[in-house]
């Protein structure tokens, strides 16, 4: 835990989308002050909503019990706090004492245009946690097998990663379950199928792949699936319809000659997605694609207008209505 090279502030921000790694890494920046100091009542940890902007710098005073050093964590201060006091803690900021080993520690993004953002930049440190890419995770997946001695080809790892998204904490999780399952016996991608319920978005990989290839019965199955594992049917469709909305958008610039690099850059999205969505492309025309989207825009426009209800505990005519539609795309 040095500190920053350009000033002699203890003063860190960890952030970023993937909370599994930044968790960790706190988790192990917590042992190591024990292992160093020894005294777990000199770790401080604190809610960001319960921060007062007016007692912050007195707290990180308060001198460390026979002790060198106090380790502040102070947990989502960029998400609980109005701009006033986000202001007033930036300003506390260069009076922290070379004793207080600070941590603001954030479960997502923090907003960057802020100016405790732009302060801990200057005399601090910041670390940004992003999602992995598939490669990455495939890679990150072999190497915790290795320590855990767990079972698994790079082939299969690939197949966990598909199941399971870009979440780590999620990728842990399911790796730690079949590896639990299958004690000293290899991990498979048949066991993967049968234990590990596919994540939203490589479900809907699976259902346009299913539409594409004008298979009913599989893209129902899917649904199905999607359903029966605990999603929302609106949040499902939400993503259906986001999908083919990325799918048109790829299919166009696809068509004019661009590369993936160029699509990637201009529409925002992960490489992996773009990816996957040029392969899919291949298998739609336009007028297909533009003729699902207006279907899945007047699913859209019925259920706003209540024509397609959902009760309580009763989505029947939501799935009735999307399983129509890929009825009709199948034909």
């Amino acid at each position: 835990m040095a500190e920053s090279e350009n000033n002699k502030k203890t003063l860190f921000l960890f952030h970023g989308e993937d909370k599994y790694s930044s968790n960790e890494k706190l988790y192990l920046w917590k042992n190591e002050f024990l292992k160093k100091y020894g005294e777990e009542s000199n770790i401080e940890v604190i809610d960001g909503k319960s921060v007062d902007p007016k007692n912050f710098i007195s707290n990180l005073e308060t001198l460390p019990f026979l002790c060198e050093k106090r380790f502040i964590i102070i947990k989502d201060i960029f998400k609980n706090k109005k701009k006033e006091d986000l202001k007033k803690i930036t300003e506390a900021l260069d009076k922290t004492p070379d004793f207080c080993i600070l941590v603001l520690h954030e479960n997502d993004t923090a907003d960057k245009r802020t100016s405790l953002y732009k302060k801990i930049v200057k005399i601090g440190k910041v670390e940004e946690f992003k999602n992995l890419n598939p490669n990455e995770i495939a890679k990150w997946i072999l190497d915790r097998a290795k320590k855990d001695n767990i079972k698994i080809d790079l082939n299969t790892a690939n197949h966990l990663t598909e199941h399971c998204g870009n979440k780590l904490w999620r990728v842990s999780k399911e790796l730690e379950k079949l590896h639990h399952y299958v004690e000293k016996d290899d991990i498979t991608k048949k066991i993967i199928n049968e234990f590990v319920t596919p994540a939203l978005s490589s479900s809907v990989f699976k259902l346009t792949d299913a539409i594409a290839g004008k298979k009913v019965n599989e893209s129902i199955k899917v649904l199905n699936t999607l359903k029966e594992s605990g999603e929302e049917l609106t949040m499902v469709f939400f993503m259906i319809v986001r999908h083919f909305r990325i799918l048109i958008q790829v299919f166009d610039m696809v068509s004019k000659g661009e590369n993936q690099g160029t699509i990637t850059k201009k529409l925002k999205q992960h490489p992996f997605v773009i990816q996957k969505t040029t392969q899919q492309s291949k298998n739609f025309t336009l007028e297909s694609l533009e003729k699902i989207y207006q279907e899945l825009l007047e699913i859209d426009k019925k259920f706003k207008t209540g024509i397609i209800r959902i009760y309580q505990q009763d989505d029947r005519e939501f799935q009735l209505a999307i399983e129509k539609l890929i009825i009709n795309c199948c034909k």
